[in-house]
């Protein structure tokens, strides 16, 4: 019974976890990221998505190279579902033709939470020739190493 409480609170978790990414163009070599991620399999994985959705938006724009300003990160959690867990006994006499119950049962409730991060960020993009390049992020590597820089 508890190994069902375990895999049905994690389950749940699971099927609540997602991650997100807005982009919002704040200039012809600029944009806006915001990563909203949640549930155990995302959270952990939000700033690889915020690297790799950085370096799509570089080479999509024509650029090459990108670096990261005015980051922001927050963490925190949500709500998510109860699991409850009701138990009983029922004992029941017959008398002629009248039946005769008593019933006796209880429950519990546990609140579930799924893990939250958000992460905002300023990608500032370049060319490989200009002089913000250097030592900036190369969006190639970053997306073949799928943002796990």
């Amino acid at each position: 019974m508890k190994r069902n409480l375990i895999f049905s609170a994690l389950l749940s978790v699971a099927l609540v976890s997602c991650a997100t990414t807005s982009e919002m163009p704040l200039a012809q070599n600029m944009v806006r990221l915001d990563t909203n991620a949640s549930g155990l399999l995302f959270t952990s994985a939000a700033g690889a998505i915020t690297m790799k959705k950085a370096a799509e938006a570089t080479l999509s724009r024509g650029y090459t190279h990108f670096r990261l300003d005015q980051a922001q990160t927050a963490s925190g959690s949500q709500f998510v579902g109860m699991n409850t867990h009701t138990s009983g006994y029922g004992t029941a006499n017959v008398v002629g033709n009248s039946v005769y119950g008593n019933y006796s049962g209880s429950s519990f409730s546990t609140p579930m939470y799924a893990p939250t991060r958000q992460i905002g960020v300023t990608v500032i993009m370049f060319h490989a020739n200009e002089a913000g390049a250097k030592g900036a992020f190369d969006a190639a590597d970053v997306l073949a190493k799928k943002g796990k820089v």
